[in-house]
């Protein structure tokens, strides 16, 4: 062999084991379990964060979306690169327990979908013939050799469009959601999915609704379902959801679930930007607090009540990407702030850029997906940047490293970090970013630095060494009904993002006061100190 060649062959060599060591050294370790409120591997005790989109695969195709237009492996190259870890793949009861044996060809000639047959035919021919449970294990494995873990959703009953209060799949006894095939479409689906070692957690419900909803239904049927999945899966976490479309948990504070095992239960909600319509309408400041409040008080206090051991996963949040109006981007930076306070497993809706059939539509677009129309790119290019903070685990049961802070703006999604001569302070990415503490009024970075502000309006804020008591524009306090305004206590200034730089200045604070129709955008302003334990 020339001595060219056999270089050659080294560094490809070399190349690989590399690649392979990096890969290794961000694979899970299936299964996982809960520990003190936070899903980690059983075996290391290790925090895992979900960070996930979902992928419906729950409509009347009862296949993936999306694959009439890309190859699969292509669409899961695609979730790799937004930084995503996990998809909430959903699927309908009735795909288990009616059409277990027949395959997506007959379901596409039964719905006359004749253009989205000829499109699967062209990037995924294979799917054709599979039956529905066999191409959703299908794309469980190829997730799985991307190192995607998977959430499988039980989504609706009858497979369609979700969701109306009136559409046959609400609530148990509904029209389309009978418990006892609801139950065998879970032992079905949990035996099935046994050996699909990336689904790591198997969602009971998604948003319960309806008129018939009623707590004893709840608890009698929850727990049955979760029996039956424990007990052909034990490796699997059971995601329960609550009342009025996934927002509402609060009868858990009079009963307890009481499934066991404990180590296993996840409690899931959601939240939208039209279920508040004040937003643009009034105060953002007043509406983030107001919204912040109710989530804490329906599904948050899971989190904060020693009485509950579970996680929450926020599994749908969502606005609209092509449009994006100005009420939907003032809800998603009050959110943010919502899941980076407690570092919440979340789950954007959706990945889809278009359905083959919804609602009678076929080829209907997806406004909320993060990908387009066509698959091929997507309409969100600064969600990396954006979700950088969320995408990073931030706090883990399993670290020894002391707490400290990052000084977060959910508006850029970038972090506050000091110059190199630790005088002029930034937004940049939220790597290394921590150090930041709040001791009394003082905002300290590694404990020696104060932030300071000049006390001119426009003017950069500074740090300094001098972080003495008496030195009040040294000394700060957080304002306004969000309480994301840091506001410097000599001069009432804000600390706010220079408009055309990434510099910190100080500013006029915006719409602080208790006139909650103030409308001028005060985002620009918000800042929170976020804790984390992770180097």
């Amino acid at each position: 062999m020339a001595k060219s060649s056999l270089l050659l062959l080294i560094i490809i060599t070399l190349y690989f084991i590399v690649l392979q060591a990096v890969f290794a050294s961000h694979s899970f370790s299936y299964p996982l379990t809960i520990n003190n409120k936070r899903i980690v591997e059983e075996k290391t005790g290790q925090r895992v964060k979900l960070r996930c989109a979902n992928w419906p695969s729950h409509m009347s195709v009862m296949l993936a979306e999306g694959l009439n237009k890309q190859t699969l492996s292509n669409i899961v190259t695609h979730i790799s690169s937004f930084g995503l870890n996990c998809i909430r793949l959903t699927w309908p009861t009735f795909m288990f327990t009616r059409y277990f044996n027949q395959t997506i060809l007959q379901t596409l000639d039964d719905l006359k979908l004749e253009e989205i047959k000829l499109g699967i035919m062209k990037y995924n021919n294979d799917f054709l013939n599979m039956t529905h449970p066999q191409a959703y294990a299908f794309v469980v494995k190829q997730l799985f050799s991307a190192n995607i873990m998977v959430v499988a959703d039980n989504h609706v009953s009858k497979p369609k469009w979700c969701c109306d209060s009136d559409d046959g799949n609400g609530f148990f006894g509904d029209s389309s959601f009978d418990p006892d095939e609801w139950v065998q479409g879970h032992t079905l689906a949990a035996q099935f999915f046994k050996n699909l070692s990336n689904i790591v957690a198997i969602s009971l419900r998604n948003e319960l609704r309806g008129p018939n909803q009623n707590v004893a239904a709840w608890y009698s049927n929850m727990r049955r379902a979760a029996l039956a999945i424990h007990h052909q899966n034990p490796n699997v976490l059971m995601i329960f959801s609550g009342f009025y479309y996934a927002s509402d948990l609060r009868f858990l504070k009079r009963t307890p679930l009481n499934v066991e095992p404990r180590n296993k239960v996840v409690f899931e909600a959601h939240n939208y930007p039209y279920w508040n319509p004040n937003w643009g309408n009034k105060s953002a400041n007043s509406v983030c607090a107001s919204v912040k409040s109710d989530l804490e008080e329906n599904v948050g206090f899971v989190l904060s009540d020693d009485d509950y051991d579970s996680p929450l996963f926020i599994s749908e949040f969502g606005m609209d990407l092509i449009a994006r109006p100005q009420s939907d981007k003032q809800w998603l930076t009050c959110m943010l702030t919502f899941l980076a306070e407690r570092d919440i497993d979340w789950c954007w809706w959706g990945l889809q850029g278009s359905y083959y059939l919804r609602q009678g539509k076929v080829d209907a677009p997806e406004v909320y997906g993060l990908n387009n129309f066509y698959w091929n790119g997507t309409t969100y290019p600064q969600f990396r940047k954006r979700f950088q903070l969320l995408l990073n685990t931030l706090q883990d049961p399993s670290s020894k490293a002391p707490y400290s802070h990052i000084l977060y703006h959910p508006q850029s999604g970038l972090c506050v970090k000091a110059d190199q001569n630790y005088n002029q302070i930034e937004l940049g990415d939220c790597k290394k970013a921590s150090g930041w503490k709040q001791e009394g009024d003082k905002i300290k970075l590694n404990g020696d630095h104060c932030l300071k502000s000049l006390g001119i309006e426009g003017d950069p804020a500074v740090l300094s060494s001098d972080c003495s008591s008496s030195d009040l524009s040294s000394s700060w306090k957080f304002i306004s009904h969000s309480g994301l305004h840091l506001q410097d206590n000599n001069t009432g200034l804000c600390l706010d993002k220079d408009r055309n730089s990434s510099i910190l200045v100080t500013n006029k604070c915006i719409c602080v006061g208790h006139d909650t129709g103030c409308l001028d955008n005060p985002q620009s302003q918000w800042f929170q100190l976020v804790p984390t334990n992770v180097e």
